[in-house]
């Protein structure tokens, strides 16, 4: 029996999946209400979009796709600062804690860009030692 590397690959991309909508279903609010197949859906459409942005680990995937659920699928025009980090080439691991601290900010006070991007900055300016 032969096993492929793209049938290893499919299958762990479906179990994360469905550790994903698991997770989400025990923690978000109201998320367990949609139907199963319209959850699978978002998941399968974030996750690519997340990949497309360069997101490789499960981490950054899933801190993505929970950006998209808390602030739509444009999150990343509201900001340059933001748009701009997500293009750059720094290690995926400062790009998640920057972005994640960006969406904290503006969860927190969602007419305060400025407050989002300074927190951004912030977070880069901290990550610094991890790499470039």
């Amino acid at each position: 029996m032969e096993i492929r590397t793209e049938q290893l690959n499919e299958a762990a991309h479906a179990a994360f999946l469905e550790r994903l909508d698991a997770a989400f279903e025990r923690d978000l609010a109201d998320y367990h209400r949609i139907e199963r197949e319209q959850r699978l859906q978002f998941l399968t459409a974030a996750v690519e979009l997340a990949e497309n942005k360069g997101f490789a680990s499960e981490q950054g995937i899933a801190s993505y796709v929970l950006a998209l659920w808390y602030l739509d699928i444009d999150f990343e025009g509201k900001s340059d600062e933001l748009a701009s980090l997500l293009l750059s080439s720094l290690p995926e691991v400062r790009r998640v804690h920057a972005m994640n601290q960006w969406v904290e900010a503006l969860l927190g006070e969602p007419d305060n860009i400025a407050a989002a991007d300074e927190a951004l900055k912030k977070a880069l300016h901290l990550t610094e030692p991890w790499g470039n």
